[in-house]
């Protein structure tokens, strides 16, 4: 993640808004992974955007933090999403810690797909160490190895920004995520639509240590 990846996000934060508060194309995934956490479970939504999945998330019964590094997309979040079981905070999960204690679950939902493998793993070190033993991260990412988009199609001052995306392979993820004492679950559900685009779900879970 970069400058200008924060940029894209800050001028498309509104737009975000706008069509997906309606969307309910991954309310069916929100249920299945809120299923395999405990009753009323604490969940950290990693990259939260606006704030739209984070709602979703509440209202399928978590206590919900939602963090991004976007402070319009943090701003927006605070604004529309007034349930009092959300809270929200701009962080660069890529120093993600403790200050907001311990979850039964982390939902990185389009976020991860803006890390480079070299980051990567300390990433999911930082989510491991806020994890529960015996919880739960359900990662929605692009299938595919390497830089899938380095461009976006938004210009700021008469240039395109860059808005570069990384595919990971279900193998890739699961081997990164070993390291760190995941267990690959189950592939979670998705919409055949997101499914045909090229986006894939899957679920880890923390091993009891």
């Amino acid at each position: 993640m970069d400058d200008e990846t924060q940029l894209f996000y800050d001028l498309t934060a509104q737009k975000t808004a706008d069509e997906w508060y309606d969307n309910n194309i991954l309310k069916p995934t929100i249920q299945h992974f809120i299923r395999l956490l405990p009753g009323k479970p604490r969940v950290l939504d990693l990259g939260c955007g606006p704030g739209h999945e984070s709602m979703r998330l509440a209202l399928a019964g978590a206590d919900v933090v939602g963090i991004d590094f976007s402070q319009e997309c943090i701003r927006i979040a605070q604004e529309r999403c007034t349930l009092p079981q959300c809270q929200f905070e701009v962080m660069d999960f890529r120093r993600l810690d403790e200050r907001w204690g311990t979850f039964d679950g982390v939902f990185a939902c389009a976020s991860l797909i803006h890390i480079d493998p070299e980051t990567l793993h300390d990433v999911i070190s930082r989510i491991r160490k806020i994890l529960h033993n015996n919880g739960h991260l359900m990662t929605i990412i692009m299938d595919g190895e390497g830089i899938l988009e380095s461009k976006s199609n938004l210009k700021f001052k008469r240039r395109k920004l860059r808005r570069t995306v990384y595919g990971y392979s279900k193998e890739h993820m699961t081997t990164a995520s070993e390291k760190f004492d995941f267990k690959f679950v189950s592939n979670g559900y998705l919409d055949k639509h997101l499914l045909e685009y090229g986006w894939r779900a899957y679920i880890f879970k923390v091993l009891r240590k």
